[in-house]
């Protein structure tokens, strides 16, 4: 069975095995360039509240958005929407959190964690971040419309990233956004 018949055949379990094999990817490649990502995790109640926090920026920003009217916007939630629809179709209870948290932290870890923490050591922690959001914007490309909001949403992830130092918060802010955008996505589908 090829890839693409795979994804058409078991959207829902592609989405899982991509998003979890991120997450031993970036503790190779840390391993590989010397990064210690389990050291960048601080478990406190104030970086889960903090990962809450900045969640609520990146809806606000999609919230403008859906409010804007862009016909971009809309071609994009249309595209979102279906693509969830085929992904989440009579998926069993729990999938959207399983997929949402799997993003959050493998993204984060290969991007925030690995990515950005090697560029910082390299150059200044401002091309670090932009470098870092477009690798990240490309990796989310739809559309053109998409890149751009995926990299601005990297961007400030590497912003919270570099102030807190906590992947925690990142990871949490991450996921929490997936799952409610996803939520409000499949909520959305006729």
């Amino acid at each position: 069975m090829t890839l693409r018949e795979a994804t058409a055949r078991h959207p829902l379990r592609v989405a899982i095995a991509f998003q979890g094999a991120l997450i031993p990817l970036a503790f190779l490649l840390a391993a590989w360039l010397g990064i210690p990502l389990l050291a960048q995790f601080q478990w406190t109640a104030g970086a889960v509240l903090a990962g809450v926090a900045a969640t609520l920026p990146m809806l606000g920003l999609l919230g403008l958005l859906a409010l804007s009217g862009l016909r971009a916007y809309r071609t994009l939630a249309e595209q979102v929407r279906e693509f969830l629809k085929r992904v989440f179709q009579g998926a069993p209870v729990g999938s959207v959190a399983l997929v949402a948290l799997l993003a959050g932290l493998g993204e984060e870890l290969l991007m925030r964690g690995v990515l950005q923490g090697w560029l910082a050591g390299h150059l200044p922690i401002e091309w670090a971040i932009l470098l870092t959001a477009l690798v990240f914007g490309l990796a989310h490309f739809l559309s053109g419309f998409y890149f751009l909001f995926a990299t601005l949403i990297g961007i400030y992830l590497g912003v919270v990233y570099h102030l807190t130092g906590n992947l925690l918060v990142v990871v949490l802010a991450h996921a929490l956004y997936d799952w409610i955008v996803i939520r409000i996505y499949l909520r959305n589908v006729t």
